[in-house]
């Protein structure tokens, strides 16, 4: 078997398992009558915030492209919906690669220069999120178990102290750099070194605090998704810290081996920690399924509408994958 077939096989079993347990004693003829029964009124809510998410990823890959290139808020918009819904229909997380080739032949760039802004993207979000996290637990003490809590408050230390450290040796790593001068007798690996430590030029100037306050700006408001969803259909008990925690148990969800999208893992964990808060299965299952299709939905529609315009369809990006 290839390693592609196995992946998918993984991904599969991986949300069947979890599909399974976000199922588990959910009552369907409670749960479709509860759900209709939610506050419409909160939707004009959860779309602008859902739209404030990908303006502020607009923004933070603007300020981190702008060493390398010059590029417009509205077109890096595009592209970061474009990835985020290619991820949300097709296997490998292509997402990623695909909006770092359009900008690359848009913005005249190499493919691991782009992809290096990305890898560094990536790596803030999950040391914002975990921040944020740690900031939950403070403030809910006696809502984790206390070996849960004292490492939630050590990640954010240890994550953003290896950017730090990254971002102050770079230098090694680019041009002329110790390391790159070493790799000299290999060209290919020395060049994608070289490439990839391009990510942090941008870190290591004015222009490093909006980067990692776009982070915080854009994660802050996913939790307020979750508090509004939670608003929204009656779950009261969910306050904004718990969102906070709500969103993490997501991310770790999304962050499994799945189908695209994350169906099943998502649930599963939004699931578990909404019944941790007081919620019913039934409940925590409705609040999950809710959440996750108001994103889905919206972030998967803007994004086809996205490659439509730019003429390209979806069969492209996997040619590009084999390629």
């Amino acid at each position: 078997m290839s390693r592609e077939k196995l992946s998918v096989v993984v991904s599969l079993g991986t949300t069947a398992a979890f599909l399974a347990l976000a199922l588990r004693k959910v009552d369907f003829g409670v749960l479709w009558p509860w759900v209709l029964r939610m506050d419409w009124r909160w939707i004009p809510l959860l779309v602008f915030l859902g739209l404030w998410d990908l303006a502020m990823r607009a923004v933070r890959w603007r300020l981190l492209l702008a060493p390398l290139a010059r590029a417009s808020v509205a077109e890096l918009f595009g592209l970061e919906t474009v990835g985020l819904a290619v991820n949300n229909i097709l296997f490998f997380r292509l997402g990623e690669i695909a909006r770092t080739l359009l900008a690359g032949r848009r913005l005249e760039l190499p493919f691991m220069s782009v992809f290096s802004t990305v890898i560094v993207e990536r790596y803030l979000d999950v040391s914002s999120l975990a921040t944020l996290f740690a900031f939950a637990a403070w403030l809910l003490p006696g809502f984790l178990p206390a070996a849960a809590r004292h490492a939630a408050l050590w990640a954010p230390a240890l994550l953003w102290g290896g950017l730090a450290l990254f971002v102050l040796l770079r230098g090694a790593f680019g041009p002329g750099g110790a390391v790159a001068a070493r790799l000299s007798s290999r060209p290919r690996i020395q060049a994608a070194v070289v490439e990839l430590s391009a990510g942090a030029l941008a870190l290591r100037g004015r222009a490093a605090a909006g980067i990692v306050g776009c982070g915080f700006l854009l994660w802050a408001a996913d939790a307020l998704i979750y508090w509004t969803s939670a608003q929204a259909l009656g779950l009261g008990m969910i306050d904004y810290p718990r969102a906070l925690l709500v969103l993490s148990w997501a991310g770790a969800g999304a962050a499994l081996p799945a189908v695209p999208g994350a169906f099943g893992t998502f649930e599963a964990m939004v699931k578990d920690i909404a019944m941790r808060c007081g919620a019913s299965p039934t409940q925590a299952f409705g609040y999950a399924f809710v959440t996750h299709m108001a994103g889905y939905l919206m972030v998967t529609t803007m994004g086809l509408f996205f490659l439509y315009k730019a003429e390209i369809a979806i069969a492209d990006f996997l040619k590009m994958r084999r390629e």
